[in-house]
């Protein structure tokens, strides 16, 4: 019996079975703490499968292996509902949260899911951005989102699904329906005015870019400028500073909770207030997940006030944790919630009973390692989360926090008291909020030259199993916080709490410590031909730690200030594998989906030389040193190590004027002893080919070719593939790309029809060469 409960119908009988031990408030006070974990396991295990059939859908479709890939799409007709707060797009357009309400007339490629009433979706539009809850009709083109397109990337599908989002699409020709829906009116009469006056007020109070970074913090508002502004905090660890989560829900309680404790309300009056300020909280935020975590947390903790019990925290978190899991969980895809849970896991597991064993000191001591305490298990039980969402860790960031959560957590509460003030006391107000903002520009100074001058001091770390290391910690937290520091009410010796907590500790070491280097540690030569879409670039990294980059890709858009794959999937790509410098880019020649990404590079990590083939060089004005820009022949030798060669193979010389950018392409190939294991074509046409054939330096017999133009039909001629002759061909392509590539068609020599592999299909692909010279093959596939 399915009934389509939440987000996901899952099993009526599995999710009661997990949820009511929790609810009775059983399982921690008997002995069948292993039963009851079973039964919680099995709760979840039955979500995530059902998760797992509904996710499992195909981004793109292709009609044959050689053929171009377009993007899986629904079209229809449909009726949504905004769920959130719509953000600013490009080109005066919007994007907000929404939920299928009604769906006519469809269309759908027969190789996805249709979608269902009451899925998510993340829509875009144009115009004036509608009200949360409002209810919009029209014409809707669904697709499902693009996953992480390098190891350890940006995973848009993982980051909507956390959000109980499955779809991203545009909607066009749409229209209001139903204004008089009470959903409808709450968001347009209500939320609308109360957000748009408090950002306001923060406006009127606030300098812009602290405006903007409050708004970001209190409100969930994130803009450009406020991305720009707190990055040099992400750089030192500290980008959860900037999300909305359980400072702000406690900050927001503490301001109601102060005032009544002190005129000793009764607790009817406490909690009055704060039933209806945490829910109307909840909603102007955007209804993050950590948000709802926190205000959930404090709802219970006001209700175990209201009934006259004192509530155990650690207890409650779990109860949170376990019955969203259950209810979706496809929650725990979202970083933010799992941070959360992870900070306050540990906070409250190893803090609590650190206190009570005694092991802070008394007195003042013991308020200094209290705090110190929870700064360094925050952080430690979030480490595998920050390891997966940032692939790097600041050894500056156990000290950073230390000083800036307690500083900004004060500016936090200047800013509130502003806010409240304003009303009745404008001038201190207009005081505190300028000695918030006093705090927060030396702060953001002193973070800024902390980031600038701590350079290297960082840990970059290789793509863990998220689920498996985050469900572990968390395991971790729960099981012995039950079985060991509570042990069913017995008493616990004071060695034995010790020894539990080092055990935590012990568990984060051993999850944390494989991460290590990734890219270091080959025995021969590794080549990642990196999926950043219509577009090229590939890594080359020798085992003396040699690294070269062939192409940079292209940016989103021709304006040279938009961003691209590079800085969003590249950089953090090699910031995971510890590379914080390259010795070399080739730059193959001068298009756009092949430099678009060299003014990032250049700004955001070290090069040692540049090699252009065409005109490449332009690309480089005002970007590089004119003595690193270089021009090779064939024959020019890259990089040599052991029986391991990178050098250049066209263009042996000047090139007639005649030919095209593409045919000035630089041809280079990896040689192991006398045989080619990779060449890497650039765009080289047909015409290029003929020219090099004259010159006659085609390797022969070589391993794997890196197709020219992108598997396009004016590259690989008969010719050229008889030279080669390789055993496998890459083609680098984007999915829906404008120019249909790759239009080649099957790659034949002497009859037989040579392996293809596709970034588009494939995700990005490793080869990895050992020392005899053969490789292997490993693909970042698309669906994961």
């Amino acid at each position: 019996m399915a009934l389509p409960l939440g987000n996901l119908p899952v099993s009526l009988f599995t999710r009661l079975a997990g949820i009511l031990p929790l609810g009775l408030n059983l399982a921690p006070r008997t002995n069948g703490t292993l039963v009851w974990l079973l039964v919680l396991g099995l709760s979840l295990a039955a979500g995530m499968q059902e998760s797992r059939q509904r996710g499992a859908r195909f981004s793109a479709v292709v009609d044959s292996p050689w053929g171009p890939a377009q993007r899986a799409l629904w079209e229809g007709v449909a009726v949504v509902r905004i769920t959130g707060w719509p953000g600013p797009g490009r080109n005066d357009s919007w994007r907000a949260p929404a939920r299928f309400v009604h769906l006519r007339g469809s269309e759908c490629d027969s190789t996805i899911y249709p979608p269902k009433s009451g899925e998510g979706i993340m829509l875009k539009g144009e115009g004036e951005p509608p009200a949360p809850g409002a209810l919009l009709m029209g014409r809707l083109k669904a697709n499902v989102p693009s996953v992480a397109t390098v190891p350890g990337g940006f995973d848009y599908r993982c980051f909507l699904a956390g959000r109980g989002i499955l779809w991203s699409g545009l909607i066009t020709d749409d229209r209001r329906v139903n204004p008089g829906d009470p959903v409808a009116l709450m968001g347009q009469k209500v939320l609308l005015p109360l957000r748009t006056w408090l950002l306001e007020q923060l406006g009127e109070l606030l300098p812009g870019t602290e405006a903007g970074l409050a708004a970001a913090v209190l409100l969930g508002r994130r803009t450009p400028t406020s991305r720009e502004a707190s990055r040099p905090f992400a750089d030192l660890g500290l980008a959860h500073l900037f999300s909305v989560s359980g400072l702000h829900v406690g900050i927001l309680l503490g301001i109601f909770l102060l005032p009544a404790l002190a005129l000793s309300t009764s607790p009817t009056w406490r909690v009055l207030p704060l039933a209806v300020i945490l829910p109307l909280y909840v909603l102007l935020t955007g209804i993050p997940g950590s948000v709802v975590r926190a205000a959930g947390l404090g709802f219970l903790g006001l209700a175990a006030v209201l009934a006259g019990r004192r509530a155990d925290p650690v207890y409650l978190v779990g109860l949170l944790f376990w019955m969203g899991s259950i209810w979706d969980p496809m929650q725990n895809l979202d970083p933010g919630l799992r941070l959360s849970y992870l900070a306050a896991g540990g906070i409250l597991a190893v803090g609590r009973p650190a206190q009570e064993a005694g092991i802070l000191g008394r007195g003042w001591l013991e308020k200094i390692t209290a705090g110190l305490l929870v700064s360094l298990t925050a952080q430690w039980f979030t480490l595998p989360q920050v390891g997966v969402s940032f692939g790097r860790i600041s050894l500056l960031s156990p000290l950073a926090n230390l000083v800036a959560v307690p500083l900004f957590g004060l500016a936090i509460w200047a800013i509130v008291l502003a806010l409240a003030l304003n009303f009745v006391f404008p001038w201190g107000g207009q005081a505190l909020a300028a000695w918030a903002w006093l705090l927060m520009r030396s702060l953001a100074g002193a973070v800024q030259w902390s980031a600038h001058t701590s350079g290297g001091l960082g840990l970059g770390l290789a793509v863990p199993g998220p689920g498996r290391v985050v469900i572990l910690a968390l395991m971790t937290v729960m099981f012995l916080r039950l079985v060991v520091v509570r042990s069913g009410g017995l008493p616990v010796s004071l060695m034995f709490r010790r020894v539990g907590i080092l055990v935590i500790f012990g568990v984060g070491f051993l999850v944390v410590a494989p991460w290590g280097a990734d890219l270091d540690r080959v025995k021969g030569v590794t080549v990642w031909q990196l999926d950043v879409g219509q577009g090229d670039c590939s890594l080359i990294v020798f085992p003396d730690g040699w690294t070269c980059m062939v192409d940079t890709a292209g940016r989103f858009g021709r304006d040279p200030a938009s961003d691209g794959p590079l800085s969003r999937s590249v950089l953090p790509f090699l910031s995971r594998g510890g590379i914080n410098r390259l010795n070399a880019v080739v730059l193959t020649h001068d298009h756009l989906d092949h430099t678009g990404g060299v003014a990032a590079l250049a700004k955001g990590i070290e090069v040692e030389n540049y090699y252009c083939g065409g005109e490449a060089a332009h690309s480089l004005e005002s970007v590089a040193e004119p003595e690193s820009i270089h021009h090779p022949l064939a024959g020019k030798i890259l990089h040599a190590w052991s029986d391991w060669t990178l050098e250049v193979l066209f263009p042996a010389g000047p090139l007639p004027k005649k030919f095209s950018e593409n045919n000035h392409s630089l041809v280079i190939g990896l040689r192991h002893k006398d045989r080619y294991a990779m060449v890497f074509n650039g765009d080289l046409e047909q015409e290029g080919e003929a020219l090099w054939a004259k010159n006659g330096n085609i390797p022969r017999n070589i391993q794997v070719w890196k197709a020219g133009h992108h598997g396009s039909d004016t590259s690989g001629s008969p010719e050229l593939l008889a030279w080669l002759n390789p055993e496998m061909i890459l083609v680098s392509c984007g999915v829906g790309n404008r120019y249909d590539h790759p239009s080649h068609g099957p790659y034949v020599v002497q009859g037989d029809t040579l392996t293809i592999q596709r970034t588009d299909l494939g995700g990005s692909i490793r080869l990895e060469w050992d020392n005899s010279g053969q490789f292997g093959l490993t693909s970042w596939n698309r669906l994961r």
